[in-house]
């Protein structure tokens, strides 16, 4: 498979927090990755250090063979879609407001992909201010935005958190029909059934380190277990780090 995304030796530490310690990933094309983990493990900090929005204190990020910096940010981020697992947007801006802003700002794109904007009713949200939206309704609009321009690359930071079941299998039946189309997607998640149900891939981060990086179908048999959670248990206590 050919790599999309290559994240090579990220350090980042906020303090005394180590919240990123040498963390090595290569993601690929038409592949959905699971990244999981504890509270604290450092799945959001790779993820915006991936979108640009926390710069590592060490390390590169390449998409496509192209490394993010400051003379390749623009084409980078363009290529990215990403729902981060709080969005925050200007309380008194209308969700009709955003996705025009936004428009405007994405000059370079000048089709647009509505097919979650449709089956979420967004346009029902359309009039309403962005302060006064409910968390499944900002739920809802940031899951659109982030399919909205047709990205090569989806970064989902708890896509489903909060959100009710229909939602939740429109998000997931979109996460599965952009992998086929070749699609590189990276989602944070608690759920052992989302992963299973979506991802062909779990990387699991344990105090800033890569401590899993296998198939799913190759950590089931691996195991023996019949659940992914008890799966991963397994292998964690193979290595010890249950007992640390």
């Amino acid at each position: 498979m050919n790599d999309a995304l290559t994240v090579t030796d990220l350090f980042k530490q906020y303090g005394k927090h180590r919240a990123l310690c040498g963390v090595s990933i290569e993601f690929h094309a038409g592949e959905v990755v699971a990244l999981m983990g504890p509270n604290g493990s450092g799945k959001s900090t790779l993820i915006k250090c991936i979108v640009g929005l926390v710069r590592p204190d060490r390390g590169t990020i390449s998409l496509f063979g192209c490394e993010s910096n400051i003379e390749n940010g623009m084409k980078f981020r363009h290529a990215i879609g990403y729902m981060p697992q709080i969005a925050r947007y200007p309380e008194t801006m209308t969700v009709r407001e955003l996705f025009k802003l936004l428009e405007m700002i994405r000059s370079d794109c000048s089709t647009y992909d509505r097919q979650l904007y449709n089956q979420l009713q967004i346009e029902m949200l359309q009039e309403k201010q962005l302060g006064s939206l409910s968390g499944g309704q900002r739920q809802r609009v940031s899951a659109a935005l982030a399919f909205y321009f047709s990205p090569t690359l989806l970064l989902l930071d708890e896509p489903t958190a909060g959100l009710d079941p229909i939602s939740t299998e429109l998000i997931k039946s979109k996460i599965v029909q952009e992998k086929r189309q070749g699609k590189t997607i990276v989602l944070t998640t608690h759920s052992p059934n989302d992963a299973l149900e979506v991802a062909d891939r779990v990387v699991y981060l344990y105090d800033g380190v890569v401590r899993i990086d296998e198939t799913i179908a190759s950590l089931m048999v691996r195991s023996a277990a019949t659940s992914l959670m008890g799966a991963i248990a397994w292998y964690l206590n193979q290595d010890g780090i249950l007992w640390q």
